[in-house]
């Protein structure tokens, strides 16, 4: 018997309600948290976008004297920039075998239970990638090699820690810079795929051999990307969704022109940092940095961290107060932060595992949020008017997946990141 394509297209539909694949955010947090709307493009000078402002500094035509002040009020008023936020896309794919098909007999719900099966396994890997990026700047660097980190087919990565942001069956690609080189090439390309993760240490196991490839063979120290989301270039640009760190970099080096916002005109422009080497303690690095975001006129009411860094602060405090999260809307996301008090007001300290160590990043919340092109984050694509197509020169079967969304921090400066935790 043959497939019923129209009756399994039907059954997607209903299923897949405009193609929206909802999102799980029960381990998710970050993505819980933050508000999610569907954004307006706009045309602009840099093409279309959604279109975010920003102020950065309030009219300075003052003075003791009239005359000075009144001179000044024809050039000073009111610094506006904007974000023109260039949305981003992830896809993933979800294939289902010929065999399948066969398998199913011409049985509609047969092959829409292996069809929908797989599209929700794709959904997993695209939410996790997702909240991984949320963290990210932009460039799609996922982890870097720890020095002498290269034995064959055996990848020692800086921390083990790193070992999170990768599963088995990923391809990944390296370069020696995060934005600034072309990228390396194990013997068998620009890519390798990955045969083993081992968490505790920190290893991958590759497929390729990574100690050969001549010249542009990866090296000790490379930065390591998903396949396929950074441009080989020695110049690239972001194609993957920016994160924290894009916006509110680790360093101030880091500072750049970001979505036609030169960041290094003011800290409102490119965030707050502090190293905790320069504070008593962890509670203390976190205190001094809400105090710096209070003394620019911002409220601190989140604190996102690695789940190993949550856990230090944990045991750095004697008296823990635990509190349940909220999203927007008020509804409880299901699980706790602790809350420490900070210069304006308490702060909900919490971990996602998404989130790299060694670090927190304070905000608030009500700056900070994601604008999606489509109906939600994550939809299947049917740009050609399918939800699911015949792979071309097989008997396969495939749906899309796509996310096409871009993050965003609406006060730079009324966020910060505390380092060296």
């Amino acid at each position: 018997m043959s497939l019923d394509v129209t009756a399994v297209a039907s059954v997607l539909k209903e299923t897949y309600p405009n193609g929206i694949v909802e999102i799980d955010y029960k381990r998710a947090k970050t993505l819980a948290l933050l508000r999610k709307e569907k954004g307006t493009l706009v045309e602009g000078s840099f093409g279309t976008a959604f279109k975010q402002p920003i102020k950065y500094s309030n009219p300075q035509a003052g003075s003791a004297t009239y005359a000075t002040g009144y001179a000044q009020a024809a050039t000073e008023n009111t610094r506006y920039t904007h974000w023109y936020l260039t949305p981003a896309e992830l896809f993933q794919f979800a294939r289902v075998t010929g065999a399948a098909v066969r398998r199913s007999q011409g049985n509609t719900a047969a092959f829409v239970k292996a069809l929908v099966s797989e599209i929700e396994n794709a959904k997993v890997a695209l939410t996790r990638m997702i909240e991984i990026y949320l963290d990210g700047s932009g460039w799609g660097d996922l982890a870097q090699i720890a020095t002498a980190g290269i034995t064959t087919t055996a990848i020692t990565l800086k921390y083990p820690w790193m070992a999170r942001f990768f599963e088995i069956g990923q391809s990944i690609s390296f370069s020696s810079s995060i934005n600034g080189a072309v990228l390396r090439a194990p013997a068998a390309g620009v890519a390798t795929k990955i045969t083993a993760v081992d968490t505790s240490t920190g290893i991958l196991t590759t497929a390729d051999d990574m100690t050969s490839g001549g010249s542009t063979q990866v090296a000790a120290a490379d930065y390591i990307f998903r396949a396929g989301d950074r441009q080989n270039s020695a110049s690239p640009t972001r194609i993957v969704p920016c994160g924290f760190k894009a916006f509110l970099p680790d360093a101030a080096s880091d500072r750049g022109t970001l979505f036609n916002v030169d960041q290094t005109l003011s800290q409102r422009l490119g965030g707050l940092r502090r190293s905790a080497t320069t504070s008593g303690n962890m509670e203390e690095a976190l205190l001094d940095m809400s105090s710096d975001i209070d003394s620019q006129g911002g409220v601190s009411t989140h604190c996102v961290m690695g789940t190993q860094t949550y856990a230090k602060l944990g045991k750095s405090l004697l008296n823990k107060v635990y509190c349940d999260i909220e999203d927007m809307d008020g509804v409880k996301l299901g699980f706790k932060g602790i809350v420490v008090q900070g210069a304006s007001g308490d702060i909900i300290c919490y971990s996602d595992s998404a989130f790299a160590e060694g670090r927190a990043r304070m905000f608030n919340v009500a700056d900070i949020g994601i604008q999606h092109v489509g109906d939600d984050i994550a939809t299947i694509d049917q740009t050609d008017g399918l939800q699911f197509r015949q792979v071309d020169g097989t008997d396969d079967w495939m749906a899309r997946l796509v996310a096409s969304y871009q993050f965003h921090v609406d006060a730079p400066g009324h966020a910060g990141v505390v380092t060296d935790l």
